[in-house]
């Protein structure tokens, strides 16, 4: 039994060796991830709008020239159309190039700047955000085709020891050498094995589809091979929760959450303030009512003052209910933090515990695998029962199956402390 395992595991391992010349490592695939992302892609076009709104809020501080015209006419006085000088004419019009420049707008136009300002790094920070969450699913997808190619190879692995069994005993039955209960039990496992395996073959191509997709080609697509889900994790530093909010953009964020609601506030008390524009203007206007005479150039300077008096105490109000927002908003930052620090406290001991799982995994794995190798020598040899060949077949697979589990559970243990430290 151990020869046909070894030949086994040498087979799989050769395949493995011939596939690598179209390996595809965890780095490569997060990178062909990121760059197909149409989420990613939206972020950042959010981004660049943001980027592009700032720029326009900018040019509220700089002049505006807008070329104005306006005509009229009178429509019961249709016959007064082409008067002598001096009698009225029906009709009128006006054509001015003005220029204006708002000189105190009671900081609307300051703090509408700085809100876009606001704007477009939140949506940075949601470009990172955003990045975060996609290599953390892209280590899930990887991972998970990782561990169901491994589960499929377990279950071929398991397929043929039973197989094996069946070959001997289906002989001996034959010779009538050993009892039809003996070779119905291996029967019934054979096709149990089989049936696992076409389910361990209908996860993995599930797991494949779903690789693909995520990076943007056809389901069906052949998949170059991936690293194999026993792979060791490399050690990494644990940070303190003070390190890890300087890494988190949804900490960040927060602080311009803040600093935004006090902007808003201001913007929306500017309103109650003071406010002063100049323009310049020129052009050509009949006069009103038209009298037919020579329509000349006339330049225009002009100033704009409005000082609000009274409005009932809207002010205070507004300001009452705009302090209002920056609290509910300084409290949502601690509710950030409070987050962050369970996702970091759950990722350090989901590795700690998940490593300790696989050291027991693989211990139970090698005492499955001598148990099994016992219990059918001894069953070959006329010293065990059929009921203890099949209990060491079924503990042999379950190990496995654990220790695949484990596996993948340190690997998305590791991704999620990645994720949690923003790395």
């Amino acid at each position: 039994m151990k020869i046909k395992i070894l030949s086994f595991i040498l087979l799989g391992f050769s395949l493995n060796v011939a596939a690598q010349e179209d390996f595809m490592s965890l780095e490569t695939y997060r990178e062909r991830v990121e760059a197909y992302s149409q989420v990613l892609k939206q972020q950042k076009l959010k981004a660049m709008g943001s980027m592009e709104a700032r720029k326009a809020a900018h040019t509220g501080y700089l002049p505006q020239v807008d070329l104005v015209g306006d005509g009229t006419i009178n429509l019961r006085e249709l016959d007064a159309w082409n008067e002598p000088v001096g009698n009225y004419r029906n009709y009128t019009y006006k054509g001015q190039v003005v220029v204006s420049q708002p000189l105190y707008a009671g900081g609307a136009i300051n703090t509408k700047y700085k809100l876009a300002k606001d704007n477009e790094e939140l949506a940075q920070l949601s470009v990172e955000m955003t990045l975060d969450q996609i290599i953390y699913q892209s280590d899930s997808y990887y991972w998970n085709a990782s561990a169901a190619y491994a589960t499929l190879k377990s279950t071929e692995m398991y397929n043929a020891i039973v197989k094996s069994q069946y070959d001997i005993i289906n002989e001996r039955f034959t010779l009538g050498s050993i009892s039809r209960i003996d070779f119905l039990m291996i029967s019934t496992r054979l096709k149990e094995a089989e049936l696992q395996l076409i389910k361990a073959r209908q996860n993995y191509t599930l797991a494949l589809q779903k690789l693909n997709i995520l990076m943007g080609i056809t389901p069906d697509a052949v998949v170059d091979s991936l690293s194999s889900i026993n792979t060791a994790c490399q050690p990494v530093a644990i940070l303190s929760l003070d390190e890890v909010l300087e890494k988190r953009p949804e900490y960040a964020s927060t602080f311009i959450d803040i600093r935004k609601s006090e902007t808003q506030r201001k913007a929306a008390l500017s309103q109650y303030n003071p406010q002063v524009s100049m323009y310049v203007a020129g052009g050509w206007a009949t006069m009103t009512p038209n009298m037919g005479y020579d329509v000349k150039f006339t330049p225009i300077v002009g100033l704009n003052v409005s000082i609000p008096i009274f409005r009932w105490g809207a002010r205070f109000k507004t300001s009452r209910e705009q302090k209002a927002y920056i609290g509910i908003q300084k409290l949502q930052q601690t509710t950030v933090i409070d987050n962050i620090n369970e996702e970091l406290s759950a990722a350090i001991t989901n590795m700690t515990e998940t490593k300790l799982q696989v050291t027991a995994a693989e211990e139970t794995m090698v005492i499955a695998e001598e148990n099994l190798d016992l219990v059918t020598y001894s069953y070959n040899e006329g010293n065990a029962s059929m009921v203890d060949v099949l209990s060491s077949q079924l503990s042999w697979i379950q190990a496995q199956t654990n220790l695949i589990n484990a596996q993948f559970s340190e690997k998305m243990a590791l991704a999620a402390y990645r994720k949690a430290i923003s790395e």
